[in-house]
């Protein structure tokens, strides 16, 4: 099995792919970089290679041409694609917010990134598609790490998370390497369970779930 990850950035895919191992235990180089590609060699520097890049934005364009999505999913044994989208920006992409007060904001606001997803598919790939929406960003996923309290509810967890690695000396660069190392307690079950990370975001918690919902049951047809 294989599955592609379609996201906002390389620290963003690092994350991803630890919490995917964690809930899987597939090996990391089953998870293949459709956007942006990670490996840029002097060839894609010198061509500026699109591929290169992603925003939100990018990312929407990729869910409506489907073009890496067909492409990579239309592949045997190639099962899924995680689509990565931040919601702090939701508003840009046309979400109205659920009230914040509400105890399931989070749930709420996740469930209608989701749907507007879809309304970009213009095909119902839903059982092939794993939802890596975060909530507000996948830095608040990172943060359940270091800090025992709802993420979700920090105004600006990536400026949170920042300062909490400031204060321990911890170097806190948002590139791949880094945001791999941060959140490679993500990658182990035992952490996950003895720590509880999932109780600390919601949005991580349902990827997580999503994850182990339509993966596992792939894993375990696939050894029979």
């Amino acid at each position: 099995m294989r599955i592609g990850v379609i996201s906002e950035g390389h620290a963003d895919r690092a994350v991803i792919e630890n919490v995917i191992i964690g809930a899987t235990g597939i090996d990391r180089s089953d998870i293949q970089a459709l956007r942006p590609i990670y490996n840029m060699d002097e060839t894609d520097k010198a061509l500026n290679n699109p591929l290169t890049k992603s925003t939100w934005s990018v990312v929407k364009s990729e869910c409506e041409q489907r073009t890496l999505i067909d492409g990579f999913l239309a592949v045997e044994d190639q099962d899924f694609v995680v689509i990565h989208i931040d919601t702090a920006e939701a508003e840009e992409y046309g979400i109205s917010r659920p009230g914040k007060s509400g105890k399931n904001y989070c749930s709420e606001l996740r469930k209608r990134v989701v749907e507007k997803i879809n309304v970009w598919f213009d095909a119902d790939i839903t059982n092939q598609i794993l939802y890596a929406i975060a909530i507000e960003e996948i830095d608040a996923w990172v943060l359940t790490i270091f800090d025992k309290s709802d993420s979700t509810k920090s105004a600006k967890p990536k400026e949170k998370l920042s300062y909490i690695l400031k204060k321990s000396g911890t170097k806190s660069t948002s590139d791949y390497s880094t945001y791999n190392s941060l959140s490679k307690p993500l990658s182990k079950p035992k952490e996950i369970t003895k720590n509880k990370y999932l109780s600390f975001n919601c949005s991580l918690m349902e990827f997580y779930e999503e994850v182990c919902t339509k993966v596992i049951p792939k894993l375990e047809a696939s050894k029979q």
